[in-house]
């Protein structure tokens, strides 16, 4: 794998063929429940990025506008912001950001899922069919942190 490093980015001379970002990755994570926080936070911590929690009364425009996030995670099920809201307004942010929606598998939702991202011409959008274990979670957020440009390792071949 071929990447070119911006500008920004200095060798990172603790890790040998590496380079760390100038600026810390923000997660935005749209969702009430206290059990799906602490279980995206040691993937966050792990890979040094910054969560965003938006919940029940937060704005989640002004939150995209005010902090920039390298991807979105959202319970497609929410009690003010549900997932289908979250993709409507990430569509009026940035249609490529990344969005990871949690449905739990229910195929209605996840089929809902597709036609709305098709309706708001979102890019990036994807679905899981249960809670995502750690590596699709890793997978998932290293991808939007080099589409970005704010991951800690960018791997340099």
């Amino acid at each position: 794998m071929n990447m070119l490093a911006p500008k920004n980015l200095f060798q990172d001379h603790d890790f040998a063929g590496t380079m760390t970002a100038t600026h810390q990755g923000v997660v935005v994570i749209v969702s009430d429940d206290p059990a799906t926080i602490e279980k995206l936070a040691p993937v966050c911590e792990f890979l040094e990025l910054r969560m965003e929690v938006v919940s029940a009364g937060t704005d989640l425009a002004e939150v995209l506008c005010e902090q920039a996030p390298m991807a979105v995670i959202a319970d497609v099920e929410g009690a003010d912001q549900d997932g289908f809201h979250t993709m409507k307004l990430v569509a009026r942010y940035s249609r490529g950001l990344p969005i990871l929606l949690l449905t739990d598998g229910d195929a209605v939702l996840m089929g809902a899922a597709d036609a709305v991202q098709d309706l708001w011409g979102l890019s990036s959008v994807t679905r899981t069919s249960g809670f995502p274990v750690a590596g699709q979670l890793v997978a998932i957020l290293f991808s939007a942190g080099r589409r970005a440009g704010c991951m800690r390792l960018v791997p340099i071949c």
